[in-house]
Formats: structure tokens, sequence, C-alpha cells
């Protein structure tokens, strides 16, 4: 499982490449009016297809993520309980996501659209749980810096600088992270039919383009940074 593990984390930023592609096509698709937009349109549906195929099995990362966060002993249980929520949500997502590519391969009989649905259902409830646990973190931040204030009586200048610039770093991560949930909920959204069934009409295609392009470049970004 290690060697999977690893090998995965090799992949995802070709993922994450593929996924500012697959959304760049969808915006082009929706801005230009020419012969042009059916192209974009099929690119985007072959980068989608291309990135699904790579997403057989993934359920079995999100079951080793929580065995991972059941043992970090760092976790409170507010923290630890939506690390969990987030991954089992996730776990369910790959395996409808899975069934979905499969059928609309015609390699099993289910209902590949309705599959999806649920497939991005469940990766907005996902997303849900990983925004509260982002925001959570941002909120302590700031909790943390008002008991460094009080603490700083005393100490060294460079002490003060040194842990204040810790916790600047920590949030702009949060910020990043937050910016990058918020982008992939939009196309979430979309997917799962919740514009349409709360405001009676979808998101455009123009405000899904973007939504996955920001996602997909933080997420490029975060990747470089610890690569």
């Amino acid at each position: 499982m290690e060697k999977v593990i690893a090998f995965s984390n090799r992949t995802e930023g070709r993922d994450k490449f593929l996924k500012f592609w697959q959304y760049f096509s969808k915006l082009m698709q929706a801005v230009i009016i020419s012969r042009y937009s059916t192209q974009f349109g099929n690119l985007f549906s072959a980068v989608r297809d291309c990135r699904k195929f790579f997403r057989l099995g993934k359920s079995l990362l999100e079951i080793h993520y929580i065995t991972q966060i059941l043992q970090d002993a760092r976790l409170d249980s507010i923290q630890r309980a939506l690390a969990i929520l987030g991954n089992a949500s996730m776990a369910i997502r790959w395996i409808f996501d899975n069934l979905s590519f499969l059928s609309a391969a015609k390699v099993m009989l289910y209902d590949h659209k309705e599959v999806n649905r649920l497939a991005t259902t469940f990766w907005l409830l996902g997303l849900c749980f990983n925004l509260a646990n982002s925001l959570r973190e941002m909120m302590k931040s700031y909790a943390r810096e008002a008991t460094l204030k009080e603490a700083s009586i005393g100490k060294t200048t460079r002490w003060v600088v040194e842990n204040l610039d810790e916790l600047s770093l920590t949030r702009k991560k949060m910020i990043l992270e937050i910016t990058k949930i918020i982008g992939d909920m939009i196309v979430a959204s979309n997917g799962a039919q919740i514009p349409y069934k709360v405001l009676g009409k979808q998101f455009s295609e123009k405000w899904v383009g973007i939504g996955g392009i920001v996602a997909s470049m933080i997420s490029i970004y975060q990747i470089w940074c610890t690569s």
C-alpha cells in the first residue's frame, strides 16, 4: 500500500495539470462562439475521461488516509472527526465516479449521468467538511496570535517575529486552501444540481470553468511547493 500511495502522490501533479486544461477548455467553450467552441467541448470531455480512468480504485487511498488520521495524535477530536468525514465522503465519491466512468464505457449498465450526479454530491459533501476544517484552523490561528501577543512580554524581538511569521505562513496556506475548496465547490454544486434545486438554474459554464481553473492552479502551486 505504501508503494501505491507514493505512486499516487507522484502522479497527482499530472492530474492537476490535466484538471487545469479540462476547465480551461470548459471556459473557452463557454466564451468562444465559433466552430472552436465544439472543439474545446471535445477537449474537455477527452481530458475529463482521461482523469476518470486514473481515478479507478482511488477509494482505497481515502481509506488509507483515514487510518493515518486515526493515528495522528496532533489532531483534536473535532479536527479528526471533520477530516474523517471528509475522506469518507471522498471515498464514496470515488466509488460512484468509477461506476460512472465504467457505465459510460458500457462496461457496466448503470445510468452514468445519475451515478455521476451522486459522485459530485458526495464530492460537495466532502468539500463542505474540508471547508469547515480549514475555517476552523483559520480561526484558531487568530486565537493563537492573541495568545502569542500576551506571551510576548519579556520575550526577545526575534522570538516574537519568528512566531508571528510562522502564523502568517500558516494563515496564507489556509487562505489558499479555502479559495481552492470554494473553486471546487462551484464545480461540484453544478454537478450535484444544487443551484438548479435552490435557484431554479445552474451556475453558468463560465463560472464552472473559472472555479475549476482556480482550484487546479492552487493545487499545482501546492504540489510544486512541496515537491
